[in-house]
């Protein structure tokens, strides 16, 4: 790593205490000349950075700025990176560029028009969140498109568990949930090529709640993030290794290798579910069974008609049931 990297970190662990440019040198096996020009490094980059005679450096505030620098510290795979301030949608800017086999990620503060499943609007605020898309030209053929997204869920979920400490499960398809709460949603978008049976372009979008923030009422009671405490991670560290575990799964989607584990994060296998079969607020209660091999949910109605009778999922929606 380099030295504005374990510099940043040594900063960020020392919790607003100054440090001395000579304890940081020594610490990180550097000279104080190198500190000093990966202190200026990181101001240039908008780190609230203080120095103080006879004291050292702090960081002043609880500050995260999304930098190129701090994805590359944690990049392990060959990958094109974008850094943007606002965006309307990261998605919208994957559609508008040529696609490859190499990655091209698209990283955001801030989206003014992020959307979500069935077009629906997808709140973004700015500085408590990490927007991103990450676009190719996959190898894999058109009959794994529908395992991308379960494969993009274990790969937040490992990302955010490495980076940020905590353990984050699965609500069927592609809700991330910690302590109840949704942090995270996945949009996955394809183009495919009937002909060859080939996939010409695969968008994967990532919306992260990071830290507090204020959301519409609508969500409000369900929407969470990952860390109270701003500035609790780095999410560039976070964007990057999502990255990297997103490689990871696509590589090896042929083999299911992920499948186990995302049966294993499913928190709501066991429990008692609604289905909104239509995607409006009409719903059936229902025992959520299994997911089957082709990544369908098994689920048991438990009400009307069909109470007693099993059925496998694959399009609709489903909410979580109240407890009774």
């Amino acid at each position: 790593m380099t030295t504005r990297t374990e510099l940043l970190k040594l900063l960020r662990s020392s919790r607003g205490e100054f440090l001395s440019g000579q304890k940081i040198g020594e610490t990180l096996g550097v000279s104080r000349n190198s500190v000093w020009k990966a202190v200026a490094q990181l101001k240039k980059e908008g780190y609230p950075i203080e120095g103080k005679s006879n004291a050292g450096y702090r960081l002043t505030a609880a500050s995260d700025p999304l930098t190129p620098g701090d994805v590359e510290s944690v990049l392990r795979v060959p990958c094109d990176i974008q850094v943007h301030d606002v965006v309307t949608s990261t998605n919208d800017i994957a559609r508008s560029m040529p696609l490859s086999h190499r990655p091209a990620a698209i990283i955001a503060n801030q989206q003014s028009a992020g959307r979500g499943r069935l077009g629906r609007s997808f709140e973004s605020p700015g500085d408590t969140g990490l927007y991103m898309t990450i676009a190719l030209k996959p190898a894999f053929a058109l009959n794994k498109a529908l395992f991308v997204t379960m494969a993009c869920a274990v790969a937040a979920c490992r990302a955010i568990e490495r980076v940020c400490g905590v353990s984050p499960s699965i609500k069927w398809v592609n809700d991330i949930f910690l302590e109840q709460k949704k942090i995270c949603g996945i949009l996955t978008e394809a183009q495919s090529n009937l002909e060859t049976g080939e996939i010409d372009s695969l968008i994967i979008g990532t919306g992260i709640n990071c830290f507090p923030s204020s959301f519409s009422p609508e969500i409000s009671h369900i929407a969470g993030c990952i860390s109270d405490t701003p500035g609790a991670f780095s999410r560039g560290e976070l964007a990057g290794e999502l990255i990297n575990q997103t490689a990871d799964v696509l590589e090896d989607i042929e083999s299911r290798s992920f499948f186990s584990e995302y049966r294993a994060r499913c928190f709501i296998l066991g429990q008692r579910i609604l289905v909104h079969a239509h995607y409006d607020s009409r719903s059936t209660l229902a025992l959520a069974r299994d997911i089957d091999e082709d990544g369908g949910l098994i689920v048991e109605y438990l009400e009307g008609p069909r109470a007693g009778i099993l059925e496998t999922l694959h399009t609709g929606e489903i909410s979580i049931a109240p407890v009774q």
